[in-house]
């Protein structure tokens, strides 16, 4: 979409003329929060298939990485097992736009993770991320074909989840458990608006498991305890499980019963509160069940144990707004993350935890925190989150009434970004404070530089992104405007 302006507007708006000498254009970049459709990178030709050698050299893996190399036109390298920093060269040169990391199930434990959170990093000089990314893998590698396949974008209209009926109120259908309340289970059926509450016993673990059949669900989120065996359906209480076997989910209730989780129809999973569910420690443990058995097209989760949440239950809040897909929430939460740390512990940013095992929580608190719980927060989050699935593959929610709306415009390399607040202190976040608003550019930038901002706090402008940071108050109409040089980098 073009805007016009000038005396010859009119004229050229309805001739399409080629541009007349003189003429000022101004190009729409991108806009949010007016119920326009959201702006998107395009992975086409700006996309990286980075392969280990262990995982290229077999057949099986070898077809899903070409997959995803056939579907985005793009290129593929292969890294040394277990050294995918060997991948930065190449990463480097290309500058993709996404990254796909496929490996075995064997190469993908939480130190795979913290590199490739690093790798991804390093691209240029600054601190935050360069590429949207993900890691594609399964129990076996015909998973990982699968989520290469996917096609089609996922808009979520039916849910499930651990904690509470709130989101069957937003959704056309689903169920629900309680993680307080081993016997609270409800439901909402396809062109109800009425959510029907139901006695379970002895807990929920039959109801959910027959649930993902009657109503599969778009997306489950799930909070609670949990490890790489298993997921406890109660919060400190006995309430039954989710567990796998040779790949395959199960409920198991507290009388001992087992009952099959059947849940093909493609969903992304958002384990927002739970340890390790994401540490994919050996073949066979919960991570890859859900990618076998459970539908998964995306996920992600926690590698580590869980004290504080930020990349957790920040991604699923940034998720559920339908601006963002659930691969562009996961990035640029964990870039307001950096920016947190970079704003309030610079001196973090360069720090490099060489573990995170349940035992180096205190160690990790003792030698980089400080005793400031934030900053030890912050840090142990940063690179120990998981995200599985093709990142350029989009889930996301539709778009609903939002805090503030945007619009971003380019005009002979000048971007203007007017933020107009809609609602009354909407941007609050009960354990955060405010949050910033983030936007992904639909193209990459260079020569950024005149960066300005009337708001009290200066933005972020990369290559990659902006992040504005914002007051938790504001009233209806209040703008924002920032300014700023940059040109546009075409693909390769």
């Amino acid at each position: 979409m073009k805007l016009f302006r000038g005396p010859y507007a009119a004229f050229l708006a309805a001739s399409a003329l080629a541009v007349l000498p003189g003429l000022t254009l101004a190009r729409l970049v991108c806009e949010g929060g007016s119920g326009a459709a959201p702006a998107r990178l395009e992975p086409c030709r700006s996309y990286l298939v980075a392969v280990s050698e262990q995982a290229y050299a077999q057949p099986a893996w070898r077809q899903a990485a070409e997959a995803l190399r056939e579907k985005y036109e793009a290129e593929l390298v292969t890294f040394p097992t277990g050294r995918p920093q060997a991948a930065l060269e190449p990463l480097r040169r290309i500058f993709p736009n996404y990254v796909c990391f496929v490996a075995t199930p064997e190469e993908c434990g939480r130190a795979f993770v913290v590199a490739l959170h690093r790798l991804t990093r390093q691209l240029d000089d600054d601190p935050y991320g360069d590429v949207l990314w993900g890691i594609l893998t399964g129990y076996e590698a015909a998973d990982a074909l699968r989520m290469a396949r996917l096609s089609q974008p996922l808009i979520i209209r039916r849910g499930a989840t651990s904690m509470g009926k709130g989101l069957l109120e937003r959704l056309e259908s689903g169920f629900a458990s309680n993680e307080d309340n081993v016997s609270d289970f409800w439901t909402k059926a396809a062109g109800a608006t009425a959510v029907v509450h139901q006695a379970v016993s002895p807990d929920a673990a039959r109801a959910l498991a027959e649930g993902f059949s009657a109503f599969q669900p778009d997306v489950f989120y799930t909070s609670g305890h949990a490890t790489e065996r298993d997921w406890q359906i109660a919060y400190n209480l006995p309430g039954g499980a989710f567990t796998c076997e040779q790949g395959a989910l199960y409920a198991r209730s507290t009388d001992g019963r087992r009952y099959p989780v059947t849940a093909p129809h493609t969903k992304v999973y958002l384990p927002e509160g739970n340890c390790l569910i994401g540490h994919i420690d050996r073949r066979d443990c919960m991570a890859t069940a859900w990618l076998h058995s459970g539908g998964i097209g995306q996920m992600y989760g926690y590698t580590a144990v869980t004290f504080y949440g930020y990349m957790g239950w920040g991604t699923a809040l940034l998720f559920e707004d339908g601006r963002l897909s659930l691969s562009e929430a996961f990035f640029l939460n964990n870039q307001a993350l950096l920016h947190q740390l970079a704003t309030r512990f610079p001196h973090l940013l360069a720090a490099a935890p060489e573990s995170y095992g349940n035992r180096d929580v205190q160690r990790v608190a003792e030698r980089f925190a400080r005793g400031d719980r934030d900053a030890l927060g912050l840090l142990w989050d940063r690179d120990t989150v998981a995200f599985y699935g093709d990142p350029a593959w989009v889930a996301r929610y539709p778009p609903r009434a939002s805090s503030a709306s945007f619009r971003l415009e380019e005009e002979g390399g000048l971007w203007t970004l007017v933020v107009t607040d809609l609602k009354e202190g909407a941007r609050g976040d009960p354990k955060w404070g405010a949050r910033p608003l983030m936007i992904v550019f639909p193209e990459r930038l260079s020569e950024i530089r005149n960066v300005a901002c009337d708001a009290p706090l200066p933005p972020v402008v990369t290559d990659r992104f902006m992040l504005v940071p914002l007051s938790d108050t504001g009233a209806p109409g209040k703008q924002v405007r920032v300014t700023f040089n940059a040109r546009p980098v075409p693909a390769k």
